[in-house]
């Protein structure tokens, strides 16, 4: 394969999974009576479609769950449900101002977590309207639970973990399990802003660069992807996995959920490699060992009170 086809494949890829458009709002988060709810209406760009699988995952998970209390039943059930669900990038790319996107049609590796992660919140709350997913989905998606404009979206990966750890809707697992420091320092959006049609706005590329310089100033432990056999019996179903890069300026290449198979740790995720929503067909730490852009993984637990 030529230099620059491999190139655009590697880019492409990276631009439809690291990062990912209303009225501004503003959430707060209250243990007591649940997360993220929004200070005023917000839009939504979703299809009649949207709705109609959004009712028949919610009845198929709560048909088939005796024990709601089990986040990692909830969160597995829920991924199987959209197996084979067409991978397209670019979902959340509209155009005009930023507005929440529901796309439970087609999806790609990121918002596939973000639109499982919110349906397993949702029943975890016994809720089952439509309008309450997508408070929790901006919620997800958006730094800080605040919809102002593109730069707003958590686009990078490690940055999407930690701002839901602050939310306390998750914990990051391998800051436990792993003592080897993660390079967090990114740039890659502002170093490659023509890559990103949003970023034609000046005002938005000098956002995007704050943000990498609070984001460059994180924490964090992951865990090197030939260190992965001895840790996975730490993981558990359910469990967000991101792959971490050696790309300059990137933190994470791809992401999705762990699921054990025959007693090996898989990964459940919208796949570029059958364009679908699919289980690795081998195990993780196999998967990953030809990916030479690929270091290892980051790992986070849904944790709800």
């Amino acid at each position: 394969m030529k230099l620059h086809t491999l190139t655009t494949i590697i880019v492409g890829f990276l631009l439809a999974c690291h990062a990912g458009e209303g009225s501004d709002f503003s959430f707060r988060t209250d243990s007591r009576e649940g997360f993220c709810f929004p200070s005023e209406v917000f839009s939504r760009v979703k299809t009649q479609n949207d709705k109609q699988i959004f009712k028949k995952v919610i009845e198929k998970i709560n048909s088939d769950t005796t024990d709601f209390t089990d986040l990692s039943d909830v969160l597995t059930k829920t991924g199987i449900f959209f197996l084979e669900t067409p991978y397209v990038a670019y979902t959340l790319e509209i155009p005009g101002d930023e507005q929440l996107v529901v796309n439970l049609r087609e999806m790609d590796c990121t918002t596939f977590v973000e639109y499982v992660v919110a349906l397993t919140l949702l029943i975890k709350e016994n809720r089952t309207d439509f309008e309450r997913f997508t408070q929790l989905l901006a919620c997800i998606r958006y730094r800080d639970g605040i919809i102002d404009g593109y730069p707003s979206r958590l686009h990078y990966f490690t940055e999407w973990l930690q701002n839901n750890a602050d939310k306390g809707i998750l914990e990051i697992v391998s800051n436990q399990v792993s003592d080897v420091p993660y390079d967090t320092r990114v740039s890659f959006m502002s170093s490659n802003p023509g890559l990103y049609r949003q970023l034609e706005n000046p005002e938005y590329v000098s956002s995007i660069k704050e943000t990498e310089k609070v984001i460059s100033g994180f924490e964090m432990n992951f865990i090197p992807k030939d260190r992965i056999p001895e840790i996975e019996d730490q993981i558990k179903d359910g469990d967000i996995i991101a792959f971490t890069t050696n790309i300059t300026g990137l933190d994470v290449s791809h992401t999705g959920f762990a699921i054990h198979q025959n007693g090996r740790l898989h990964l459940l995720h919208a796949s570029t490699r059958t364009n679908q929503v699919e289980i690795s067909p081998v195990p993780l730490s196999d998967y990953l060992a030809p990916m030479r852009r690929v270091t290892g993984i980051l790992v986070g637990r849904i944790s709800l009170p």
